[in-house]
């Protein structure tokens, strides 16, 4: 009998972040087809003091960090690859 590969869940929960891993916001918990500004933007996390979580965004390194509330935002992690698409192009 063959079984399904388990796959890893998409969301993170907020016990499970790790300082330093890159993470994006995915939606809103109760409105999760309300749109957001800083959806889908990658960010490192600086600092978890729950429900509050400190992220700076990879797209814009000059930008201060941002204070996520994570009773009201699901975040999942996000790959390297996702990252460096992210990451300014540096001047030329």
């Amino acid at each position: 009998m063959r079984t399904k590969a388990r796959r890893k869940g998409l969301l993170i929960q907020p016990d499970d972040f790790q300082v330093g891993r890159f993470y994006a916001v995915y939606g809103l918990k109760d409105g999760p087809q309300e749109p957001l500004p800083v959806a889908g933007m990658a960010f490192r996390l600086h600092a978890v003091n729950l429900p509050f979580v400190v992220g700076k965004l990879v797209s814009d390194p000059d930008h201060p960090p941002l204070t996520f509330d994570v009773r009201f935002l699901t975040f999942m992690p996000v790959s390297d690859d996702f990252v460096q698409a992210q990451r300014p192009d540096p001047a030329p």
